[in-house]
């Protein structure tokens, strides 16, 4: 039984109706102790959906009902798709030996971060109960850093010697039907080096006593156990691959990352990133304390109340100004509002494009004068019509001319701003999402408010 989604606007709550009933059916029978009718119900749900309906029930009922997927194989994929805080109770509430029997059917690069999440004396005790391969699989991964290409790949490569024929290679992929994925073979020389890859379509239109290295290509796109996750998630995307070999450092063949490990790398690091814009991180989703959540945040936030005390000293400065002209103060939120909302746009344009590589340290100059032009637009645009309102509503000239050249000036301003500091980040080697955050805010907040009162001095005559 598959969950179905149109592609209509009533997809969702159609979803939502069907999921509905499914939680209700399947904790109905559990609660009948009905454990055959269980068992079918449970064996024709798509895993993925079946991983959705176990995080809507009665909490006290999920670990129990997890157990009645009659298929280990079945089981252990829910369990790699349950949500972390679903994985962890699985985890905490399962004698060992019965969480040891649904693992060894976890992928061995899902399996590895599972235990390696785990404190180190259950992780060996649940270690001694996996099978002698899979402990081998698991050590090897775990001796990895979790965001480079070697924490990330699997192990459970196909591979064949270079020497092979055509028909040979085909009988061996016939003998593997268990392997992950086979879209391409990878081919190595005597001593387990990558020598080449073969395409499933050439394997297939080449003549049966054809040799494989003379089909093979030997340009292969690989990467190295050490290089970053980002990285390998940009090369798939770059060069539209479904998989990419893993080497160490003699060339061996030791691993490979698929597309659907990469899409995971992809939406974490753009959690990360969002999240980091924000001014919080990801531990913040995960924990329910909310003295834990309040520390997270606090050290960002205290960043912006400096930077608004420090706007406020500058106002504070000026006050003879807002004292002689009242009004400047009515303008000051659309002001400072109009600035960063142009410097967020700005900022999260810069973060993304840095950290998917369509943007370069090296593009610096040719992106900061694109955004000089958009801010000179949009602050033109909007500096004009805040001139002429401030003009009609007020019946002031020099209150027009002053909102309306501040506008320019801070959003024109911000956008450079939000562009020039993900840009010195990234050359400090700082994740250039904290640039977005506070200091993105506080900067433009502190610099806006200096512009509009010089430049109501400079009006005025103040």
């Amino acid at each position: 039984m598959q969950i179905n989604i149109e592609s209509k606007p009533a997809a969702s709550a159609t979803y939502d109706r069907k999921k509905k009933r499914l939680v209700e059916t399947i904790d109905r029978l559990y609660a009948r102790n009905a454990r055959a009718s269980l068992q079918k119900m449970l064996s024709k749900i798509h895993p993925a959906d079946l991983a959705s309906v176990l995080d809507d029930l009665p909490p006290a009922h999920l670990v129990d009902i997890f157990y009645a997927i009659a298929d280990t194989a079945m089981a252990a994929d829910v369990f790699s798709q349950l949500p972390p805080d679903l994985r962890e109770q699985v985890m905490r509430e399962s004698s060992l030996e019965r969480l040891a029997g649904v693992l060894e059917h976890v992928r061995p690069d899902e399996l590895a971060d599972l235990i390696g999440e785990l404190p180190e004396e259950q992780r060996e005790q649940l270690l001694a109960l996996l099978g002698r391969e899979s402990q081998d699989e698991v050590e090897s991964l775990l001796q990895y850093d979790p965001d480079s290409a070697g924490g990330i790949m699997t192990t459970d490569i196909f591979s064949l010697p270079q020497t092979l024929s055509v028909e040979e290679g085909i009988e061996n992929i016939r003998s593997h039907e268990d392997v992950e994925m086979v879209f391409y073979l990878y081919l190595t020389d005597e001593a387990g080096r990558l020598a080449g890859v073969v395409s499933l379509r050439q394997l297939l239109l080449a003549r049966p006593d054809t040799p494989l290295h003379k089909i093979m290509n030997r340009r292969v796109m690989k990467v190295s156990t050490d290089t970053d996750q980002t990285t390998v998630a940009m090369l798939v995307d770059k060069y539209r691959l479904l998989a990419i070999p893993v080497v160490n450092d003699d060339n061996l063949l030791v691993g490979m990352i698929t597309v659907d490990d990469v899409i995971d790398v992809l939406e974490e690091e753009t959690t990360r990133d969002m999240l980091k814009m924000a001014g919080t991180s990801e531990s913040e989703t995960l924990t329910q304390s909310s003295f834990k959540i309040a520390r997270i945040r606090l050290p960002w936030l205290l960043a912006a109340f400096v930077g608004g005390l420090a706007a406020t000293a500058v106002i504070g400065r000026y006050e003879a100004i807002l004292a002689e002209v009242l009004v400047l103060g009515a303008f000051l939120p659309v002001v400072m509002g109009m600035a960063g909302n142009v410097g967020v746009q700005s900022a999260t344009v810069a973060v993304r494009g840095l950290a998917t590589g369509a943007i370069d340290v090296r593009d610096t100059v040719p992106l900061v004068l694109k955004e000089l032009r958009v801010g000179l637009l949009l602050g033109s645009f909007y500096g004009v019509i805040l001139a002429v309102y401030g003009y009609l509503i007020h019946d002031s000239i020099a209150l027009g001319e002053v909102v309306g050249l501040t506008i320019l000036g801070n959003m024109t301003g911000a956008a450079l701003l939000a562009v020039l500091l993900p840009m010195i980040f990234q050359r400090l080697k700082v994740d250039p999402a904290v640039a977005t955050g506070p200091f993105v805010t506080t900067a433009i907040d502190i610099l806006g408010v200096l512009n509009y009162f010089v430049i109501a001095s400079w009006i005025y005559q103040l």
